[in-house]
């Protein structure tokens, strides 16, 4: 048989920063990280990583913060649970266990300071030597056939240039996200395009596009000097976004918004986690039909309660 030689994309690292507080779980992340808190049985963090793996990715910048030790022993063997599923013969456990033993590909950076996505990525990268890296949000998951960092890989392999994940949001969701500004007009509804910089959370009516960055990057090398310049004195008390260094990096070199495939959720909010929840245990076999008849049985209940309310409504209006 004819050996096939598959090309191995030139990115090959990724940081994922998750050294944040949670403040939107408070009281929880008072002493459980929220990259722990689970989508079913997986904490999501785990499933981050997995969109890293599943894509090529060969070593994981994990930056966090020193409270958060618990997401490194996540993912470090614990040999006496393995024992005790092992005595017992729960091998399919024991197979999901194993799984998680990803910490020869993982490594810890400690972000002493939380100044922002930027930072972040500064205290990531500055392990790297002069090579392109993806950039992975914890707040943000995205379910999709093919991996997202992946889909970007294949662009960036194709174009050697920066690249920023980005969908389509409402209008009245802009101001919330930063905001690709298309190089070209007439390209604005084109899956790839260059982007002439971007926007932190403007003003609905005054955005550029309706394309918001969601939490999926691929950066040159190069980016990392525009992130060394940026203010990260205690002085500058205003918000040190990643866009700031945009407008200088961009005049040496390009950048591309990629509209990704997938669902998008933020893990930032509860609102998010909730819709992730439901979403991923409607495709597991093992409890799809309890909660779709448990969904169904809601669904019945609103709309006996909605059609209630507007007959009484009605019969009001009937008799004034």
């Amino acid at each position: 048989m004819k050996q096939v030689n598959v090309q191995k994309s030139k990115v090959r690292k990724v940081i994922i920063p998750a050294a944040g507080w949670g403040t939107r779980f408070l009281p929880m992340t008072k002493i459980i990280p929220k990259e722990l808190v689970p989508i079913l049985n997986r904490p999501s963090i785990d499933l981050l990583v997995d969109e890293a793996i599943n894509s090529g990715i060969e070593e994981i910048i994990l930056v966090i913060s020193t409270r958060k030790q618990e997401i490194m022993k996540y993912f470090q063997p614990n040999i006496p649970l393995e024992e005790e599923l092992k005595s017992k013969n729960k091998w399919e456990l024991l197979k999901h266990v194993k799984k998680t033993n990803r910490d020869a590909i993982i490594r810890v950076v400690y972000q002493y300071e939380q100044l922002g996505l930027a930072h972040a990525i500064l205290t990531g990268a500055r392990f790297f030597k002069n090579e392109p890296f993806a950039v992975i949000l914890g707040d943000d998951l995205i379910k999709s056939k093919i991996p997202v960092i992946k889909q970007m890989m294949n662009e960036y392999d194709k174009l050697g240039s920066s690249i920023v994940g980005v969908q389509n949001v409402e209008f009245d969701k802009l101001n919330k996200y930063g905001i690709v500004k298309p190089k070209n007009i007439s390209e604005k509804n084109n899956k790839l395009f260059e982007i002439s910089g971007a926007v932190e959370k403007p003003l609905p009516q005054k955005a550029p596009s309706s394309k918001a960055i969601l939490g999926r990057y691929i950066f040159n090398y190069s980016i990392v000097k525009f992130l060394e310049n940026l203010d990260y004195s205690n002085e500058n008390t205003g918000e040190i976004n990643l866009v700031d260094c945009f407008d200088k990096y961009l005049k040496e070199e390009k950048i591309y918004a990629y509209e990704f495939d997938g669902k998008r959720y933020d893990l930032g909010s509860i609102e998010g986690f909730t819709m992730a929840t439901i979403d991923y245990s409607l495709e597991n076999s093992d409890i799809s039909s309890t909660i779709k008849k448990h969904i169904m049985n809601l669904a019945s209940e609103i709309y006996s309660e909605t059609a209630l309310l507007d007959l009484n409504s009605e019969k009001n209006k009937g008799g004034k």
